[in-house]
C-alpha cells in the first residue's frame, strides 16, 4: 500500500506550490511560475541548511499550499522518505518565514484553516 504512495505526496505537493491542478501529478497547466519551483533536493540531510534556506525563499502562498497538500496526504497515509523530508522544510520554512518562529502561532493559524467539523 505505501508503496503505490511514493512519491505522490511530494508530487503534490510540489503541484499544490505551483498552483498545478490534481492529485496524480499529471502536470496539464501551463508553465509554473519559477517563484514556486520546489528547490531541488539530493540529500536533505547533508544539506539541510542550504535547501532550507531555498525554501524559505518561497512565497508565504507557496508555502502555505505546501502545509496544505502535506496536511492532507499525512492524514490519509505514511508519508515516503522524500514526501516527508519536503513536507518538513515546507513547514518549518512557513513556520520561520509566516509566523516569526513561533509554533503556537501556526497552530492558531492552522486551527483556524480547518472546517468546523474538524475543529
Amino acid at each position: 500500500f505505501y508503496k503505490a504512495e511514493e512519491g505522490r505526496v511530494a508530487r503534490r505537493a510540489a503541484a499544490a506550490a505551483l498552483g498545478i491542478a490534481g492529485v496524480s501529478g499529471a502536470a496539464t497547466a501551463p508553465e509554473p511560475p519559477p517563484a514556486c519551483a520546489l528547490p531541488a533536493q539530493s540529500s536533505p540531510y547533508a544539506a539541510r541548511p542550504g535547501i532550507l534556506a531555498q525554501y524559505e525563499r518561497l512565497p508565504r502562498a507557496c508555502l502555505t499550499e505546501i502545509f496544505d497538500a502535506c496536511t492532507e496526504a499525512s492524514s490519509r497515509t505514511l508519508l515516503d522518505p522524500g514526501s516527508a523530508a519536503v513536507c518538513s522544510f515546507g513547514y518549518e520554512a512557513l513556520l520561520r518565514q509566516g509566523f516569526n518562529g513561533d509554533f503556537g502561532a501556526l497552530m492558531a493559524w492552522w486551527r483556524s484553516q480547518r472546517p468546523p467539523s474538524v475543529q
